[in-house]
């Protein structure tokens, strides 16, 4: 078994720039099909959860890494995520 990269110290800014526009057009897509649907918001968390276990676990079959170190590199990665939004403000 690979080992699941380790985070780059640093990331090219073009790669930054690729992963946020990824991130936002996921985060529109989402968000536009929930309210087109009226799904609620619970859902919208649980199927984009599934859909990033399913993408991680594709990710590190095909590339041989160990899944245990691939699934706590992911969920720390969340972790981060989920953190550092939860601290930004609330603007209704």
């Amino acid at each position: 078994m690979n080992k699941p990269p380790s985070p780059p110290v640093s990331v090219a800014p073009s790669d930054l720039r690729a992963g946020a526009l990824l991130t936002e057009a996921l985060v529109q897509v989402a968000a536009e099909h929930a309210r087109d649907r009226e799904v609620p918001e619970s859902i919208v968390v649980a199927a984009l959860s599934s859909a990033l276990g399913c993408v991680a676990a594709a990710i590190a079959r095909n590339n041989g890494y160990d899944l245990t170190d691939f699934q706590a590199f992911v969920a720390n990665h969340f972790a981060r995520v989920f953190q550092a939004e939860s601290r930004r403000p609330v603007y209704h």
